[in-house]
């Protein structure tokens, strides 16, 4: 074969030329070109070239399972590799998994729950342990509430987390007993969870009592506050306070406290009818809550009915609220 030497540069022009032919073809065929440099096909901010999920608009580049590519393009966000895709993300066409963070091909789930068996802390329950205390809803005494040692003090299959508190109410008779007479304390507790174990009264004169029902009189005026407690055998505990003016003399000034809150949050006046036929006594204005105080003092002995009402500025009245009290003799706003 004879190669005329003279046409070689004109050979390696036209080699040169096809193959910078061939390269263009192939840079256009390449399956991995995502547009020209510096192009941003879905205005993200993040050129094609760099972004992982090119045709869909994902500026926070989010790609959980770390596959390169974008969440917002993965047809499979599976964290673990299982196979199985992380649940809440809806390009997946992977079924969910039920166990993420943990690979699990075969997906047990025991108890049905939608837990896999190797996340799930309680495989054989379906209550599982919402309390987070360590023990399964199944077994535990208090599902809802955190107690670990299951205490149940009363053995009634409720632990005392979950057992309801007793509500300590009381009454006294008579009504309106006279100085130094014998009074007579009821408890009116409802009972809660447990049976109620222990009683104090504190009868506002330094005096007390641990009986259930106990008796006690007045030998001074003034104003007294009777304090009860009471615990049942959960240790669960209850408490009412009562007071009031107790045993009263004619010409001697009471002070008595008012307090009503308005629901818009404006000022409250008071109207007070002291049951006596004076002029009623007009209080205000205060801010909704605040405790006013007014003073009367009686004439006369008697039964008086103290009526009470309170109006905002915008005229809103409340009902009359009403105490009785009599004049030298007991009386309590219970």
């Amino acid at each position: 074969m004879k190669i005329d030497l003279k046409n070689k540069s004109h050979i390696f022009i036209i080699l040169t030329v096809c193959v910078l032919c061939f390269m263009s073809a192939m840079i256009a065929l390449s399956p991995y070109t995502r547009g020209p440099l510096g192009e941003d096909s879905d205005k993200d901010g993040i050129n094609d070239k760099d972004d992982n999920c090119p045709p869909v608009y994902n500026p926070d580049q989010s790609d959980v399972d770390n596959d390169g590519t974008g969440d917002e393009c993965d047809a499979c966000t599976d964290t673990d590799g299982d196979g199985y895709g992380n649940p809440g993300f809806e390009e997946n066409t992977c079924p969910d998994d039920n166990c993420p963070t943990t690979p699990n091909s075969n997906q047990t789930d025991t108890d049905n729950d939608n837990i896999g068996d190797v996340c799930d802390t309680c495989p054989n329950d379906p209550q599982n342990d919402d309390d987070k205390d360590g023990v399964c809803g199944g077994v535990d005494n208090c599902p809802s509430e955190y107690n670990p040692g299951q205490t149940d003090s009363d053995a009634d299959g409720i632990g005392d987390a979950c057992e309801k508190p007793p509500i300590a109410n009381f009454t006294y008779s008579p009504l309106y007993p006279i100085r130094g007479a014998i009074i007579q304390f009821w408890d009116n507790t409802t009972k809660g969870g447990g049976v109620l174990q222990n009683w104090r009264w504190t009868f506002g004169d330094n005096t007390s009592s641990i009986e259930q029902h106990p008796k006690h009189s007045y030998m001074n005026t003034g104003v007294y506050t009777v304090q009860f407690n009471v615990t049942d055998i959960n240790g669960k505990t209850s408490r009412i306070t009562k007071n009031g003016p107790s045993i009263g003399k004619v010409r001697i000034e009471y002070s008595y406290n008012f307090k009503a809150t308005d629901p818009d949050g404006n000022q409250i006046y008071y109207s007070i009818d002291w049951g006596d036929n004076t002029s009623k006594l007009n209080l205000g204005p205060y801010n909704s809550s605040y405790e006013a105080n007014g003073k009367h003092s009686w004439g006369t002995t008697g039964r008086y009915i103290i009526k009470v009402k309170s109006r905002d500025a915008y005229n809103a009245e409340s009902d009359y609220t009403s105490i009785t009290v009599l004049i030298p003799f007991f009386h309590s706003i219970f």
